[in-house]
Order: C-alpha cells, then structure tokens, then sequence
C-alpha cells in the first residue's frame, strides 16, 4: 500500500501510536504465536502484507475479541460474513475465532472486496463497514461529481478512521525508530502446525499426550468453545511446531 502518502488523519493515529508506544510490546506478545502464518497467506496471495496488520485494529491480535455488535475473532468477523465464508459456529466451535481457517477466510473475503472496487483502501474500508456502505458513498460523490477515494467519502467515524490507522502502522513498522517505537524481536519461523486428531479428543488428554500445557493449547486453539474438540470436528488441532512430531507419535500409539 502507498505508505508514504500523509494527511491529517494519519498523523492523528501516528501521534496516537508515540503516544502510546507500550502498546507495540503488547501486539508483539500477542501477534507472536500467529503472524507469521498470517504474513505467509499472505504473500501467498500476493496481496498488501500491510494486510497481516488488520488483526491490530480489528482486535489487537486477540484471537478471544468479542465486540459488542457480535464481532469475534482476530479479524472480527460477523456471525453471517462468517457463515458466508465457511467459518462454522455451533455450541462445540466458532470458526471466526480458529486462527488458521478466519485469516484464510479474511483474506478471501479482502480479495473479494478488492475485486469489487479496485482500490486497497476502499475494500479496507468496506470490509470494516460492509460493502453496500462504501458503495452508496462511491455512488453519492460521483453523483455530486467529488473524487471516490476513500479519503473524499462520506463513512461512518469507525470506519473513517480504519484505513488511517493501517497506514499509520505500516508507516511505524516499516521506519519504527523514526517514530521513536522499539519493536519486539518476533522469530521469522512457523510457531506451529496442524496436527490431525482422526477424531474427537478431549483437551486434558490433548495436553497430556502433546506435553503442551492446557492454556497454551486453548491460546493456539481459540476456535474451540468447550473442553475438547468437536465430535463433527474439524478434526485438528493446533500445537507449537516443536511439540507436533511428537504430539503424533502419542495420537498413533
């Protein structure tokens, strides 16, 4: 995305972030565990790795987030958005809040937008507002002959805000020491991986036969709503990569 554009709305979130610089070392500790997986579908896709820092004003990478409309999730889908892109919710699983299968969702959905409009920063915003929105206010300005940037539309102040605040930390972690940020070391290396169940198992028994501590494996499975996997899965369950290959050797004993 065009990181060196300036206005005053982003440097309202800029002055936001050196106000408030602790807050990198938070994002750092919570991003660890999945923004790698994050920028490699990604870069997969060949779309804005600007993209993978979404999860940061969606939800401060709280995979757990639940804002009070009905959002959940790292990237704060809605209960029918999410319906809509495959990501089941029922009493056992809520897909919005699965690390792997909402960032993958998320990114299909981003793609979609940015077909429909043509503009990175219109299907920013539109993914923030909903598409019909951000179509009514392109329609309103080129009724009244004004520019249909995002920057000249007429959106809802959450909204308004969203795109100037990516920009603002893409800008901070592209040239963090010229924004007086000190940004915590996150290894360039999986942090996990997908390890087939073949079926229902308890969480207990999960973290016995892992060796991963039960807290740990919620946090790398926040999908999960009760105290094991669902009996019509998905039939997996995430793990840190260093404990996967044994995790299986347990499974098949």
């Amino acid at each position: 995305m065009d990181l060196n554009q300036n206005n005053s709305r982003i440097q309202a979130e800029l002055e936001w972030y050196k106000r408030h610089k602790s807050y990198f070392s938070q994002i750092s500790k919570r991003s660890e565990p999945y923004l790698y997986f994050i920028v490699k579908e990604a870069e997969a896709r060949n779309v804005p790795l600007e993209l993978a820092l979404m999860p940061i004003v969606e939800s401060s990478f709280d995979p757990f987030a639940y804002s009070h409309a009905g959002a959940s999730g790292l990237w704060q889908f809605m209960p029918e958005t999410g319906e809509y892109y495959g990501l089941n919710q029922n009493w056992w699983y809520d897909g919005r809040r699965d690390v792997v299968h909402s960032t993958r969702a998320a990114l299909d959905y981003m793609q979609s937008l940015y077909n429909m409009f043509g503009d990175w920063e219109l299907a920013l915003a539109a993914f923030n507002s909903g598409p019909g929105r951000v179509q009514r206010a392109v329609r309103k300005n080129k009724k009244l002959g004004k520019s249909t940037r995002f920057w000249a539309l007429d959106l809802p102040s959450e909204t308004t805000a969203y795109v100037p605040k990516l920009i603002a930390l893409g800008k901070v972690i592209r040239n963090p020491s010229k924004h007086g940020v000190k940004l915590d070391h996150i290894p360039n290396k999986p942090y996990f991986a997908k390890v087939q169940t073949s079926g229902q198992l308890d969480m207990a028994k999960a973290s016995k036969l892992s060796g991963v501590e039960l807290e740990e494996l919620y946090r790398l499975n926040p999908g999960l709503n009760r105290w094991s996997t669902p009996p019509e899965g998905p039939h997996h369950l995430v793990v840190p990569v260093t404990d996967a290959e044994h995790f299986r050797t347990q499974l098949a004993t």
